[in-house]
């Protein structure tokens, strides 16, 4: 049964209502380049951040390069953040730890054979602004982790391994490239209400 004309009506209004609801608020899409609605580049300007190389406390070599490459890939998606290239040349200084890797087994088969394991991360980042050393966002001894399955040799099962530490990685990435999105806007919207009071 078709929807009867009043009812398609009423869903386009509220469709309609809710865009300029979303519009009003000042709601920008992190994941799209093309929204320059967002953090500070509300005045046609970018926020630069410099990446710095994160401390590894684990036992994964090369742990702490995969996140610095992560980061900046999601850091370029937003034409709201500029990668500055040294220190000195940032707005902002994003720097971390990763603080440790277990993989623990979660399912076993015959002989007490793992099948099936679980990577676990702990991490920390904080973001510095870079002219007064004042501390805008941190996260402590964060958890994540990522269930892999045992291959059939210790080559395969390495080889999982380091799929889901990557798969953690970029999600790491990605929920702090959100928080600092937000982070941004909503100290922007912030300034705009104090502008608009004064």
């Amino acid at each position: 049964m078709q929807p009867s004309k009043p009812k398609q009506l009423s869903l386009l209004m509220l469709f309609l209502t809710l865009c300029v609801a979303l519009a009003a608020c000042g709601y920008s899409n992190p994941y799209s380049r093309e929204d320059d609605s967002g953090p500070e580049a509300v005045a046609g300007e970018t926020i630069s951040i410099y990446v710095d190389m994160w401390s590894n406390n684990s036992s994964e070599l090369g742990l702490q390069s995969e996140m610095k490459q992560a980061l900046v890939r999601w850091l370029k998606k937003s034409r709201h953040f500029s990668m500055a290239t040294t220190p000195d040349q940032a707005d902002y200084v994003l720097g971390g730890v990763i603080e440790s890797s277990h993989f623990p087994g979660l399912s076993y088969g015959a002989w007490d054979r793992a099948v099936e394991l679980r990577a676990e991360m702990k991490y920390s980042y904080h973001l510095k602004k870079n002219n007064t050393g004042e501390i805008i966002l941190e996260k402590r001894n964060a958890p994540w982790q990522e269930s892999f399955r045992a291959g059939a040799d210790a080559a395969a099962t390495e080889m999982n391994k380091r799929q889901s530490l990557k798969l953690i990685v970029d999600t790491i990435a990605e929920n702090i490239y959100m928080q600092l999105f937000y982070t941004f806007s909503k100290k922007e919207t912030t300034q705009e209400k104090v502008s608009e009071g004064k």
